[in-house]
């Protein structure tokens, strides 16, 4: 089947090429080729000139035209699903007959350009050596490939007027072109010398690097000039004994100091308190898939947040050294929604109501930190932040926010904290100040007429932590027990979150046992469901064990109950076979993968229950509760049933009894997806 699927798109493809339209001397012939999958309706495109104007757009089928010959245009396709299109499905871009792109699993967006001059776009970038050079659009890119080791300086000091800035990729950001750092390798703004930029950057040999050259907001009407020039191998302490010891060095500068020198006290990492308060807004956004999933909002759709800035002062007298995943894993995140690693000792967002509870609204922020003063010498390479340097996060950056969609009238105490397990740095190298990295404001939250507002109060304590300590990291367990051992979702008492977890919430609910409480209702609704166990199953597999040096009985941010109103399963009696006692159930999801489902039925008593499904595509422990007459399943090996666009076997009933006149399914209790939420569901 594959294979004729493969022919019928070659065929596609070659007659698309041939039949579309014949342009005139002077125009290019673009052709945009797309053979869907079995989900069409979820796949858009569009192709934009150069000032940002879409002259064609389409969804799943393709279409031709006819630009100017070398005209500058960008070809973007989307998928509202975020897996791309299923092989061999996918899109081919062609002008004039030549191949421009293709590809099919590209995620929620793939972005190409064609037509455009050198250096206009990221996919063109000019070749860059040592010397002066002169950026001739609003984003000239350029790359380079160092032959060493080595730091490297970029710099538009003394040769403009008007407010440029550095960014430094190693990949092309595509679509996702921002202005500030996110995304960057190494970013500098403002520098020493004023409105100027200035970029001091380390660069590996055989890394292919994209500079790209602008200015802040069209600040420069015409040409950016800037230098690029080699400073030397990288210098520093090269004596690992030594508290300034700077891996990274390959030439010793005669700068090590060993214990019991003043000057190793440490670096000192202090929250800039004026930036965060004068940056404070709020803001509708609309969250994104990867936002829910990394605990950034706590629902779908429009959510209000309160966004602000992070900016952090290293004022100590050594560098911060994170490093990087390789280096220094237990520092870092790397199973999460956007595919790539967390620095997790960033940033802390909490709201406290007045009598000390933590509300459900802020979460942990984790970010490529790097110097961002131009003169540093981390990057997202290798992470930290350097003496007399500091790293920051605008408020427009993405996650920069706590979210008070669900949060009632009344004052709260909003706390920002970096650093909040005080661990040390990558050198083992405690910060000399721990009461200077948290900020704290009281603030009132009112709501009219549907939309919430804020207010700052004026009298507010410095943020102490349940153990009375200013700045302090203790926080409460899962039984209010500050700094207590208790751990969601851990039921069997091993202080861990493994399978025994799971299986022993599955025996709850097939046996109606279980009161919830604080530490086993993992979503907060008052009661032991499938979407608990699915819940502990998630945090078990994604997130335990934490790292060690966090001390975090909470790595999941319990409770968690996401709802996800746009996937809808739906769930079918299909036959009962009165003579062998059983019923057959099949399963509606168009949209969502599932991984677990709780239902129950009414008309007949259930004597055990057998999985229809494949076992090599959802090996689940599917069971059944006699108290409430429930069937439940959930894929311990976190599998789940692939979305279809028509019906698949669910499960099979066998039947003790029959106790009405009316077999049905009475009410589904929970059906769970891909991304543990639960999701709209019905009966067809």
């Amino acid at each position: 089947m594959k294979k004729l699927i493969l022919l019928i798109a070659l065929i596609i493809i070659s007659s698309t090429i041939k039949l579309s339209a014949t342009c005139g001397v002077g125009f290019s012939n673009v052709v945009v080729v797309i053979v869907p999958d079995a989900y069409p309706t979820e796949t858009s495109w569009e192709i934009t000139d150069s000032t940002g104007n879409i002259v064609l757009s389409g969804l799943a089928a393709g279409d031709s035209i006819c630009v100017p010959v070398n005209s500058c245009h960008t070809f973007t396709i989307h998928d509202a699903y975020g897996d791309g299109i299923y092989a061999p499905g996918g899109y081919w871009l062609y002008v004039d007959g030549n191949l421009i792109a293709t590809g099919n699993a590209f995620g929620t967006i793939a972005s190409h350009s064609f037509g455009c001059p050198a250096g206009s776009v990221c996919d063109t970038p000019l070749p860059l050596s040592f010397g002066l050079f002169t950026g001739h659009f609003e984003d000239t890119w350029y790359e380079y490939t160092p032959l060493v080791n080595g730091m490297f300086n970029i710099s538009t000091c003394g040769m403009n007027t008007c407010n440029t800035k550095i960014w430094v990729y190693t990949t092309c950001p595509g679509a996702t072109l921002q202005e500030g750092p996110p995304g960057t390798y190494a970013y500098n703004d403002d520098a020493s010398c004023g409105l100027q930029a200035d970029l001091n950057v380390m660069l590996l040999a055989g890394q292919n690097y994209l500079i790209r050259i602008g200015d802040n907001l069209n600040s420069c009407p015409d040409s950016v000039h800037f230098s690029f020039s080699y400073i030397g191998p990288i210098t520093g302490c090269t004596n690992s004994m030594a508290c300034n010891y700077n891996p990274l060095a390959v030439v010793d500068d005669s700068s090590c100091i060993f214990y019991p020198n003043p000057l190793c006290s440490g670096p000192d990492l202090r929250f800039d308190s004026v930036a965060f308060v004068t940056s404070m807004g709020m803001q509708v956004v609309t969250a994104q898939t990867c936002d829910v999933n990394e605990g950034c909002l706590l629902g779908y759709g429009s959510r209000y947040v309160i966004t602000f800035s992070s900016k952090i002062d290293n004022i100590g007298t050594l560098n911060y050294h994170i490093g990087n995943p390789t280096t220094n894993p237990g520092m870092f995140n790397t199973t999460n929604c956007h595919g790539h690693a967390h620095y997790e000792g960033y940033g802390d967002y909490r709201l406290y109501d007045m009598n000390g509870n933590l509300i459900p609204a802020g979460h942990k922020n984790g970010f490529c930190v790097m110097d961002l003063c131009g003169n540093g010498i981390y990057n997202c390479g290798d992470m930290g932040v350097s003496v007399g340097c500091y790293d920051e996060y605008g408020a427009g950056t993405q996650c920069q926010w706590i979210d008070i969609t669900d949060v009632p009238d009344g004052d709260y105490r909003m706390a920002i904290l970096v650093n909040s397990h005080h661990l040390p740095d990558a050198e083992n190298h405690q910060e000399m100040n721990y009461l200077d990295n948290a900020v704290q404001i009281c603030i009132n939250i009112h709501w009219t007429n549907g939309v919430p507002a804020y207010t700052i109060l004026p009298n507010c304590t410095p943020f102490i932590d349940c153990l009375g300590i200013p700045g302090g990291s203790a926080t409460t367990d899962c039984a209010g027990i500050c700094n207590g051992g208790g751990i969601y979702g851990n039921l069997n008492g091993d202080s861990t979150l493994n399978i025994p977890d799971v299986v022993m919430y599955e025996d709850i609910i097939a046996n109606n046992t279980g009161p919830a409480n604080s530490c086993n209702d993992l979503n907060g609704d008052g009661q032991i469901s499938i979407y608990d166990a699915a819940l502990a199953n998630w945090c078990r597999i994604s997130h335990y064990p934490p790292p060690p040096q966090m001390g975090n009985t909470n790595p999941c941010n319990f409770p968690r109950n996401i709802y996800n109103p746009a996937d809808t399963v739906g769930l079918k009696i299909t036959s009962v076979d009165f003579a062998n006692h059983y019923i057959d159930v099949e399963m509606l999801s168009p949209i969502a993968n599932v991984k677990a489902y709780q239902f129950k039925i009414h008309g007949a008593t259930i004597l055990n229950v057998l999985s229809l499904a494949s076992s090599l595509d959802f090996p689940c422990d599917i069971r059944s509760c006699s108290a409430t007459n429930e069937v439940f399943a959930l894929s311990q090996q976190d599998s789940t049933l692939d979305r279809r666009m028509f019906p698949q076997p669910l499960c099979r009933i066998f039947y003790s009894a029959i106790t009405d006149t009316i077999i049905c399914i009475e009410s589904i209790r929970d059906i769970v997806n891909q991304n543990t939420e639960r999701v709209a569901t019905l009966i067809y």
